[in-house]
């Protein structure tokens, strides 16, 4: 290990260059006549790096605390305690998730996730509803016996993240409509403030083996290149060994800073005791960034910001003019460290059409050129969209994310 820092040494490990995501200031987020349009632009257009950070929001460092202190709790529960609250029928939608999603061919141990609707535990009462979309419709699944505080801290953070999402997607809004004339006036607004079943994420990532130097560096000059195999990551990609590649599918993902934790002596770590371990990006030309909080600004701390990433379905709605980023988490060349985190994914509903604005081609939603600079494993957005399951003419949501789960496991 010592020698494989000598070698490379901080960032420079993987020539990723370290960079801040676009700030915003919570009370110009508040603002609905605040023009952001310009910082919208640079966050989520076409040479964006695709996240947003609201800072100077009060609830968050004390929620963040509790949510996290809850994960680490149930994760680290016996495997059959935790086993009572997975949830089959819904393909493990709700719940609690862990080895059972098939990511590249591997099942996922890397990571254990706590699944459920931070805004209503049973969005409908019909029984025929929940039948036909199980992966939405499903009432929350709560470890009431055993972790009582999971359910109302678990709710707290994601009402919270869905409040500033609403705000942040007001402001996407403004700035499509003053793009594209043609655009629904209010369109994500609409959909993530009136849609009732969005998905919550409590992510616990488990401490993984140290790795060695001659698997660590599948970058070169800054460009993300093909990995070896690799038995040690569930991913088979030993880079992304915490969360391998991908796009968010939904309208917009909001995102708590993550945590890590000793898990020997069960300390939450102020941190990060690995420079290299942490959410990296990749942009449409090809750069491998690795995005944290600016140092240097006092304003800005992991107890008072939310991000927020834009997904691919909002890539469709505005026909390109909003784009999503592949993100990924790499963990820590360091034993005995885990990760807590969080994320709700704001969403359509499952019937909305996954239209373009009139007049708009379809194809443009991702160009030639973006599509080429996906990481390997990433399914373009063509593959999932204007096929026969998924048709442009009459493709929903529901559909839509049907094809997304398919192209990843």
């Amino acid at each position: 290990m010592e020698e494989c820092q000598k070698q490379h040494g901080g960032d420079e490990r993987f020539n990723a260059k370290t960079v801040n995501p676009v700030l915003i200031p919570y009370e110009d987020i508040c603002n609905p006549k605040k023009d952001l349009s310009k910082t919208i632009e640079t966050a989520y257009g076409y040479d964006g790096l695709g996240i947003i950070g609201v800072y100077g929001i009060p609830e968050v460092e004390k929620l963040r605390e509790a949510v996290f202190k809850d994960g680490f709790k149930f994760a680290n529960m016996e495997t059959k305690v935790k086993e009572k609250y997975e949830h089959k029928a819904s393909f493990y939608s709700f719940g609690w998730s862990h080895g059972k999603e098939i990511l590249q061919g591997h099942p996922d141990y890397s990571k254990g996730s706590y699944y459920n609707n931070p805004l209503l535990n049973k969005p409908t009462d019909d029984p025929k509803v929940v039948e036909k979309y199980p992966s939405f419709a499903t009432p929350n699944v709560w470890p009431t016996k055993e972790l009582p505080s999971l359910e109302s801290n678990f709710m707290n953070m994601g009402k919270l993240l869905v409040k500033v999402g609403v705000m942040v997607a007001h402001h996407c809004d403004k700035h499509v409509e003053s793009k594209c004339k043609t655009y629904e006036k209010g369109r994500l607004h609409r959909m993530i403030s009136t849609n009732k079943v969005c998905k919550a994420r409590l992510l616990h990532y488990f401490p993984i083996h140290k790795k060695s130097c001659k698997n660590s560096s599948d970058v070169e000059d800054g460009k993300v290149q093909p990995s070896p195999s690799s038995t040690s990551s569930s991913s088979n990609d030993p880079f992304s060994d915490w969360c391998g590649w991908h796009n968010d599918h939904s309208s917009l993902t909001g995102l708590v800073v993550g945590q890590f934790v000793n898990t020997k002596t069960g300390e939450f770590l102020t941190k990060n005791p690995d420079p290299n371990a942490g959410l990296y990006i990749r942009s449409r030309k090809g750069e491998l960034l690795k995005v944290s909080l600016p140092a240097d600004n006092e304003k800005v701390h992991v107890g008072n910001t939310l991000l927020f990433q834009i997904g691919e379905s909002s890539q469709i709605h505005t026909g390109g003019i909003l784009q999503a980023t592949p993100h990924a988490v790499r963990g820590p060349d360091v034993a005995n460290i885990s990760r807590e985190s969080y994320a709700v994914f704001m969403q359509p509903s499952w019937n909305e059409p996954m239209n373009v604005p009139s007049g708009v081609d379809p194809k443009n939603a991702q160009s030639g050129q973006a599509a080429e600079q996906l990481p390997e494993r990433v399914p373009t957005l063509g593959s999932r969209y204007g096929n026969k399951n998924c048709p442009f003419t009459s493709c929903n949501y529901a559909s839509f994310t049907s094809e997304s789960l398919k192209a990843y496991h």
